[in-house]
């Protein structure tokens, strides 16, 4: 879809809820290891369906998304905390864009259809996040694949995103941001945007 509907999504993510968790829910551990143990533990209470408000479309959450997510970052605490709020995300997601699996893609994605990326906010206590996640579409249906944060509040990134459109150099207000794919879906070609 165009530039504009992008646009628009975008807006509505500005303005969408943010999910929120303590960061109490999942036992801690000095250990990591143990850390991301009690998460998947944690996580076998959230498998299961939930439907996504801004599209309507049901999303699994299952064990390979579980293992997934704590597969990627999982060094990071709030990444290991962020495991509680998955069905919270998946509700107040808002849908962005979508994408063609790429050759390079992991095995379990390669069977999927689609890759199609959510965005939205997450408190953890009182840190600020912005989540992307990836849904993968097979024939079976939705299934959330893994999720990525980015510490720093919605509103603010999608700001930086704005303003980086119209600054062309490395100075970009977004070029200290580390996951460039989040970037990249935040960005509209804003000159076609009237």
């Amino acid at each position: 879809f165009g530039d504009w509907e992008k646009a628009a999504r975008i807006e509505k993510l500005r303005k969408s809820k943010d999910a929120e968790i303590t960061g109490n829910e999942i036992e801690a551990s000095e250990d990591l290891k143990e850390y991301r143990k009690n998460a998947l533990e944690y996580g076998k209470t959230l498998r299961g369906e939930y439907v996504n408000k801004d599209t309507g479309e049901a999303i699994v959450i299952n064990k390979d998304s579980l293992t997934e997510v704590l597969h990627h970052d999982g060094s990071n605490i709030a990444h290991i905390q962020s495991v509680a709020a998955i069905p919270q995300m998946v509700e107040s997601g808002i849908y962005i864009t979508s994408e063609p699996i790429s050759e390079t893609a992991s095995k379990k994605m390669r069977n999927a259809k689609m890759a199609h990326y959510y965005v939205c906010g997450l408190k953890i206590g009182d840190i600020p996040y912005t989540v992307k996640f990836v849904v993968a579409e097979f024939e079976s249906g939705e299934k959330y694949y893994d999720h990525s944060l980015t510490e720093i509040e919605k509103g603010e990134l999608l700001n930086r995103a704005e303003l980086s459109s119209t600054v062309a150099d490395s100075k970009s207000p977004i070029s200290d941001i580390k996951d460039k794919r989040l970037v990249s879906i935040l960005q509209t070609n804003s000159s076609k945007i009237v």
